[in-house]
């Protein structure tokens, strides 16, 4: 009779079952009135509707893109090439934007993997840390301020994302779908961050885009201005940082001469 594996091969071993790669650990299970491997399979099929749950969750966008059969099938691949390594499921999608880039079966979708990063991205929001906006005080205090010593830091929420498809369009669409499905081969630059306990996302201009992601760099404000007005020279500074004051997005500046 073959010795008894130690501990730490029998958890191995049941986790590469519950997980589906290999059953050899149904050797050492007390079937108690079923087969051993029957009995594994339920906990290996009660990890993977789990865990595709949890993929589901975080990328409502492509789940509508594709469907729940496709998605189902997607999602069991994905595990098997990246299998959660922590009790938090929150992060467990983490790498499948560049897991449907690769997919042969998706290349038709090309605008998909985009889609699949705007559905992180607002998974990033929603799990991103809380600050507390500047007051108007605060704000007075850097007016006169020169812009190549003023420095802004957005709050933690606030999420970019470039692409050459029109995924918030597509994204919006896919939410509540209308006879005719929106053009996809027209690029946006997306802006998101958390509202209250929603993500709230706009398509920005190209300008305006560059100036916020400057910022969001830690270039200073006159920096991010040049940037926006190499890219639209009527770029209107003054109305980009109202808005984002206005949406309560700028939670420090930053400046040698006034103390944080």
């Amino acid at each position: 009779m073959p010795a008894a594996p130690l501990l730490h091969d029998l958890q191995q071993g049941f986790a590469d079952a519950v997980m589906g790669r290999d059953h050899a650990v149904a050797a050492w299970v007390v079937g108690a009135g079923l087969e051993p491997a029957a009995r594994l399979r339920i906990y290996e099929n009660s990890v993977a509707a789990t865990l595709t749950a949890a993929l589901r969750d975080s990328y409502p966008g492509v789940l509508a893109l594709v469907g729940e059969d496709f998605f189902d099938t997607m999602a069991a691949s994905y595990r098997k090439q990246h299998p959660s390594t922590c009790g938090n499921l929150q992060h467990f999608g983490a790498a499948l934007a560049e897991f449907i880039a690769d997919m042969p079966e998706a290349r038709a979708l090309r605008y998909l993997a985009d889609v699949a990063c705007l559905d992180w991205r607002r998974q990033l929001v929603a799990l991103a840390a809380d600050a507390t906006p500047v007051d108007a005080v605060r704000t007075a205090e850097v007016v006169s301020v020169s812009p190549e010593q003023l420095r802004i830091q957005l709050h933690p929420s606030v999420q970019m994302l470039r692409s050459d498809y029109a995924v918030l369009t597509l994204w919006q669409w896919c939410q509540a779908p209308s006879d005719a499905p929106p053009r996809v081969d027209q690029g946006e630059r997306v802006l998101l961050w958390r509202d209250g306990s929603d993500v709230a996302m706009a398509a920005l201009d190209p300008a305006t885009f560059r100036c916020i992601e400057m910022l969001a760099g830690g270039h200073d404000v006159a920096a991010a201005w040049s940037g926006a007005r190499d890219v639209d020279n009527a770029f209107d500074l003054e109305s980009c940082l109202r808005d984002l004051l206005g949406h309560g997005l700028v939670v420090a500046f930053t400046d040698e001469g006034i103390p944080p």
